[in-house]
């Protein structure tokens, strides 16, 4: 029973990795959580999560025996290491390799790893997985580059293996820096004085529905390369004056043309056919929830809109 497989979630205290731990948990599916050491822990302990393994080195032998004794079926990657020199970044390379060691040793039998929509490059309408990839970014050559070493490995170690390739994922509180985070907490302060915006066409996803992407791929056993998205393109002009209606504000936005501003969705067929999954937090219904919890500071705003969403699909 799915329910009784164990999943360890590497780079838990990240933005992915932490929502993913919270929705394993409320779906009481048990979980290791695997984070560098130093770390703070208070989050995932607010959460309910306990099982903690703390260790700078994916290869320790410590670990190895901790988790051949719990015995994770899953392994879902969320750890990666930020850093604009591309020397260092080969360190996300590093881990990938040591953690499909650490999946073979332990005997795991699926791993999960995370991409970007960034790895095709080229930026188009309805984007499918059998889409031509030429990433222009650094980000999204290594990704690319780490699907193609993830299933070369995978391969060799008989190891089932995904790679999601994610749309924008936001949340109520993260990315600080999308472009609608600072908009709403600029035009509900009153301000009159922002930037042109530039016109184009997004999909966007909310990050439980990414966590719950992932929960469903484990349960049917999946493989291969699936796109994880809202399988629409929102215009950010229609968005931005939902936002100044809902804030009552009377601001008259600035938009601008910009060639290198590219219209894109990702096609979600392939997870849909293969584990029924599609995402139900609507880009309206997200941007709602962080209009108000703009406009009241309700800190159980979160908490209380999660718990909606799941008992829908309980």
């Amino acid at each position: 029973m799915f329910m009784k497989k164990r999943v360890l979630v590497v780079g838990a205290n990240g933005f992915i990795g932490y929502n993913l731990v919270n929705e394993l948990i409320s779906n009481e599916i048990p979980v290791t959580a695997l984070i560098k050491i130093n770390t703070d822990t208070t989050n995932l302990k607010k959460i309910g999560c306990y099982n903690i393994i703390r260790t700078n080195n994916f290869e320790d032998p410590t670990v190895l025996r901790t988790l051949s004794l719990s015995q994770p079926n899953f392994i879902v990657n969320c750890t990666w290491e930020k850093n604009k020199d591309l020397g260092l970044q080969f360190e996300n390379t590093q881990n990938l390799l040591s953690l499909l060691k650490l999946a073979k040793k332990i005997n795991s039998n699926h791993f999960i790893n995370l991409g970007s929509y960034l790895e095709y490059g080229i930026y188009k309408d309805n984007i499918n997985e059998e889409s031509f990839t030429m990433p222009i970014s650094e980000f999204g050559k290594l990704k690319l580059a780490h699907s193609n070493l993830l299933f070369e490995i995978a391969k060799s170690f008989n190891l089932k293996a995904c790679h999601l390739r994610l749309s924008n994922v936001y949340s109520l509180y993260k990315p600080e820096n999308l472009v609608f985070h600072n908009l709403i907490k600029l035009i509900n302060g009153g301000s009159n004085s922002i930037e042109p915006i530039n016109i184009k066409k997004t999909d966007y996803i909310f990050v439980s529905d990414v966590c719950r992407a992932i929960i469903a791929i484990m349960k049917s056993n999946a493989e291969g390369i699936f796109n994880i998205g809202s399988g629409e393109a929102y215009s950010i002009e229609t968005l931005i004056k939902m936002i100044i209606q809902q804030l009552n504000s009377s601001f008259i936005p600035e938009f601008k043309k910009n060639k290198q501003a590219k219209d894109y969705f990702l096609n979600i067929n392939k997870i849909y056919r293969n584990t029924g999954w599609k995402p139900s937090i609507s880009i309206w219904n997200g941007l709602s929830l962080i209009i108000q919890e703009e406009k009241f500071k309700n800190p159980n705003s979160y908490e209380n809109f999660t718990s909606t969403i799941r008992s829908m699909y309980k």
